[in-house]
């Protein structure tokens, strides 16, 4: 995998030149030879199997028949890959790369909402499409940002990051590059030797005299198809990541963007602003007793009875002092 990181804002070409950049993989003639090895063993597996269901056979007449049948599909499947892999191994270095490129664009742009509607129409016109879109909406303090993650066919990576340096300014530029010609030789050598099997399951299927053979070929065959349907679809998958590349693009306003500040500048304007203050300091305050009083009903249920208490025995304190002081008088 190669990695190409852009931080500056270089000129078109030269950034075109950078993406075209391509990393040095293994020789495709040796991993032909080894998908169609792997093809090899897969299809004398699959005869094998036929083999067995045929041996096991209960009619011995009939199973006898099935086993020299087996063996002949076993023969015939070996020599048919063995010729293809020889036949394919000498167009093999003829084969072209197949490269997956991702990459991550980020974009200063002055109005993002605008620039969304641009890029879609970019993605449109090289015919390619829109996976993933957000969009943040903007305020008075912030204009907003938005992202997308776009699949353009691959021959136009260079032409799409040009043209996004048209609509804004591109001030990073990640791309990244997998070889999967590997992956998708052995793949294609699997698919073969498996169609290969299937066809020769049928055949089998087709000259089946007993019902044990008749059950053992449907099951092998059964397996072989949904073998081969996950083998395509994983085919698939790889070309699709090959014929359209990935750019996650994000869209944002450019650091230190001056935003306008909305003061009063009249008389009635400046009312309104003191009206609106006058509000928003009511608001505030309600708030903050609304916060304040379960305390403050807390408080009272633990302070009132103690200064009730403390009242009460001031009182009798009181009402008993003056009898204590009172002097006892000298009898007359």
């Amino acid at each position: 995998m190669t990695r190409t990181t852009r931080t500056a804002r270089p000129p078109a070409p030269e950034a075109a030149a950078r993406l075209a950049a391509h990393a040095p993989g293994e020789a495709p003639g040796a991993r032909r030879a080894r998908g169609r090895r792997r093809a090899l063993a897969g299809a004398a597996a699959a005869a094998l199997v036929a083999l067995l269901a045929a041996c096991s056979s209960g009619d011995d007449g009939a199973g006898g028949s099935s086993v020299e049948m087996a063996r002949q599909d076993v023969a015939e499947e070996m020599d048919a890959v063995a010729a293809d892999e020889g036949g394919d191994t000498s167009s093999s270095g003829e084969d072209e790369r197949q490269v997956v490129q991702t990459g991550d664009v980020y974009v200063a742009v002055a109005d993002p909402h605008e620039a969304v509607r641009q890029v879609v129409a970019l993605v449109e016109r090289v015919e390619g499409r829109v996976d993933d879109r957000y969009e943040r909406a903007g305020t008075e303090d912030d204009p907003g940002s938005a992202r997308l993650t776009i699949r353009v066919p691959a021959g136009t990576v260079d032409e799409v990051t040009a043209e996004l340096d048209q609509i804004g300014v591109v001030e990073e530029l990640t791309i990244s590059r997998e070889d999967v010609t590997a992956a998708a030789e052995d793949l294609d050598a699997r698919i073969s030797a498996t169609e290969v099997s299937v066809a020769r399951m049928e055949d089998l299927l087709s000259r089946a005299r007993t019902n044990a053979d008749v059950i053992a070929a449907e099951e092998a065959l059964t397996q072989r198809q949904s073998n081969l349907e996950q083998l395509r679809s994983e085919r698939a998958r790889v070309a699709d990541r090959v014929a359209l590349s990935t750019l996650h693009v994000e869209l944002y306003p450019p650091a230190g963007t001056p935003v306008a500040q909305a003061g009063p500048r009249t008389f009635l304007d400046g009312l309104g602003s003191g009206w609106a203050g006058l509000v928003e300091a009511a608001r505030a305050t309600l708030v903050v007793v609304g916060v304040l009083l379960p305390w403050a009903a807390v408080v009272a249920l633990v302070v009132v009875p103690v200064v009730l208490v403390r009242r009460s025995r001031r009182r009798r304190a009181a009402a008993a002092a003056p009898t204590a002081a009172a002097p006892v008088g000298d009898p007359a």
